[in-house]
């Protein structure tokens, strides 16, 4: 993929509007890690006005992908997609994260970002009903969910019985994962070869109903971009479920939680949902409090664009203070649909009262 001209020297150019809304910059307190500064290394490394030295490269890791930079941007220019080109760049020079190798590596042998194959799990917890060819409708449960909160699946599984959906099988092919640590690592050959595969997987299935939105996002825009569209119509798992939540159900005791809710970086900017976990979590009986910074002005975990991989620390710090927020929202429970935001808040706090969204309406549905 050729890097866009125009939206490298706009970036290069810019007197930094959207400094302030770039949380690794806000984190590590340098002006080479804010949007400006990254994109800026790139320009000159395209121009050979700066050597092709790991250091130099390392700038391209020092970003989320979150696209809160975006918001703030009169010109709409995604920094994050001028970094995942500079990383591809890295990756061509062998100057890239090395902290990344072991994702390719997992991904091409266990079709996973893990290091074991998740497919097994879903096998040996499952009926084969549900891994059935014949299906047309999927879940797409990912490798975090699989791997760190398996019983948020299960829970999945039992709202889609409990609003009397029988039709949705389980994704469980050997390309088990999306796809997206290649791409946002810039392994990008890579990834295009592993999207044409779960495309072929795909192929025939009617809609794809995705439990994280980074793979939502990943199926539903990121393919395209590389000439592997699917036919499916691919879904967060909020989006399809509301219309059920909503018009069916009524008799149902309301829950009347104080919640908060985390706005996940491709839920909000990438996908633009943000009112649709809102309405869930009210239609079970949620009482909400807002965070300072919410729907498309939401801050980042931290962990977002293999970040958590490259630079632990400044994930830590990012996490910390994004639950700084929740802790002055007076809410009793913060609730986010996102795996790894999640796990990232609990790996920050573990005494940390945060749930998926999955699990506020499973205590829902489970009422007899």
């Amino acid at each position: 993929m050729k890097i866009p001209e125009k939206e490298l020297e706009y970036c290069t150019t810019c007197p930094k509007l959207c400094r302030f809304a770039c949380p690794v910059a806000n984190a590590e307190y340098r002006e080479s890690t804010t949007p400006w500064g990254k994109v800026s290394m790139l320009y000159y490394l395209t121009r050979e006005y700066a050597p092709h030295t790991s250091e130099n490269y390392d700038l391209m890791y020092h970003c989320t992908t979150c696209l809160a930079c975006r918001e703030f941007c009169e010109h709409q220019i995604s920094v994050p997609d001028l970094l995942i080109m500079g990383r591809n760049m890295a990756y061509d020079k062998s100057r890239h994260h090395r902290g990344l190798d072991r994702t390719l590596k997992n991904i091409k042998k266990y079709g996973s970002v893990f290091g074991e194959d998740l497919r097994e799990r879903l096998s040996s917890e499952f009926d084969p009903v549900y891994f059935s060819r014949s299906l047309k409708v999927l879940l797409f449960v990912g490798c975090v969910y699989t791997r760190h909160q398996f019983d948020t699946i299960k829970k999945a599984i039992f709202i889609l019985e409990r609003l009397g959906i029988d039709y949705a099988g389980i994704y469980n092919r050997e390309q088990f994962c999306c796809g997206l640590p290649l791409y946002s690592s810039g392994f990008l050959s890579e990834f295009s070869e592993y999207a044409e595969m779960v495309k072929k997987n795909l192929s025939g299935i009617k809609k794809v109903i995705a439990l994280c939105p980074s793979c939502t996002y990943t199926l539903k825009s990121i393919y395209p971009q590389f000439d592997n569209a699917i036919r499916a119509e691919v879904l967060t798992f909020s989006e399809f479920i509301l219309p059920f939540i909503k018009n069916g159900l009524r008799d149902l005791k309301k829950i009347c939680e104080h919640y908060a809710y985390h706005d996940p970086c491709y839920m909000s900017r990438y996908l633009n949902q943000t009112e649709e976990p809102r309405e869930l979590l009210k239609s079970t009986g949620g009482i909400l409090s807002e965070l300072l910074w919410n729907r498309k002005n939401s801050i980042c975990c931290g962990a977002g664009g293999m970040h958590k991989a490259t630079n632990p620390d400044t994930t830590r710090d990012i996490a910390a203070r994004r639950l700084e927020e929740f802790k002055a929202s007076g809410a009793k429970k913060l609730v986010t649909s996102c795996p790894t935001c999640l796990k990232t808040f609990k790996d920050t706090d573990p005494y940390l009262p945060v749930v998926d969204i999955i699990e506020v309406v499973y205590e829902f549905l489970r009422q007899k």
